[in-house]
């Protein structure tokens, strides 16, 4: 009880603040969808993951279809060989997701954005033990291990680069992150879902009415499928296989892949609800004893969520 005192005072107080956080202006929306197979590789082949990049790049245009929307795909799906075998593809793949490739787009877009732009970024795809990407490599063979069985150094976009690369935006950002270790993305601290506890219906009321409705200046946003010591997956049959956290991501936004169209009208929606949605609604449960057999997304915690209706 003294906690939910102190916290209320906390809220009131930043109230009472409120014009220091200006309503941002519209701008622009810009986008980059990155997902590998990774057919024709050595490493294991992902069902699911041009279906996420795909589909997500087709909700968030829908979303902002009332905005200017850019988007660029990077995408390593295979090559069918002349003898019915999978290759790799990278002499026929001018958009391939190599880590030149990765960081040239992200600088581009970067540098394009003004204050008041959104670039949402999604990845799908392996990830490594300490949250870095596993990209297309630079070789026409598709080796990704070395000959000592590590991984090659030159496909792994690492945390640190990524979030630097980022904190250079003038605009707000969302990374979206569908793939193994994802959570080394997040800062250790609560989510800003769970600091306000269920059982409390009149802080959740006032937390949503203040801090869901408003934004900081340029401000960067992670959602990852995962914690930073847990794997991400997805199911080894359906039509179309999605990630799990993916398949719960696009039905929160109301995106129907059937009809292809976007089911959310005009409801509020933030990152925060989203999250939520997330952790009620993918197929496969958020804790357990088996890490196999369950996978719990994480969020960048705080006072401030980012806004996603247009």
């Amino acid at each position: 009880m003294y906690r939910y005192i102190l916290l209320v005072l906390y809220l009131f107080l930043m109230l009472s603040c409120e014009l220091c956080y200006p309503a941002p202006s519209r701008g622009k929306v810009y986008h980059l969808g990155i997902g590998l197979s990774y057919a024709g590789t050595d490493v294991r082949v992902l069902k699911g993951t041009l279906n996420d990049a795909k589909e997500q790049q087709k909700a968030f245009n829908a979303l902002y279809a009332g905005l200017s929307f850019t988007s660029v795909m990077l995408l390593q799906e295979g090559l069918v060989c002349s003898d019915g075998s999978i290759g790799y593809d990278h002499a026929s793949n001018p958009s391939l997701p190599t880590k030149e490739q990765v960081i040239s787009s992200l600088a581009s877009l970067v540098d394009g954005m003004n204050q008041e732009d959104l670039l949402v970024i999604t990845y799908s795809g392996h990830g490594h033990t300490d949250g870095s990407w596993v990209l297309a490599p630079q070789h026409e063979n598709g080796k990704i291990f070395t000959a000592t069985g590590e991984l090659d150094e030159s496909v792994l976009l690492s945390v640190m680069e990524l979030s630097a690369l980022l904190g250079q935006a003038r605009g707000k950002v969302l990374l979206l992150i569908d793939s193994c270790y994802a959570g080394a993305f997040v800062a250790e601290s609560d989510t800003s879902v769970s600091a306000i506890p269920e059982e409390s219906d009149f802080l959740q009321k006032l937390y949503a009415t203040y801090f869901s409705k408003h934004e900081r200046n340029a401000p960067f946003f992670v959602m990852a499928a995962t914690t930073k010591d847990n794997t991400s997956k997805e199911p080894q049959y359906g039509s179309p296989i999605h990630g799990y956290f993916t398949q719960a991501l696009l039905e929160g936004l109301g995106w129907d892949e059937q009809q292809q169209v976007l089911n959310s009208g005009n409801k509020y929606l933030d990152l925060d609800e989203l999250y939520t949605y997330i952790c009620k609604h993918q197929g496969i449960p958020t804790e357990g004893e088996n890490p196999i057999r369950y996978q719990h997304p994480t969020i960048t915690g705080g006072a401030y969520t980012l806004v996603l209706d247009p």
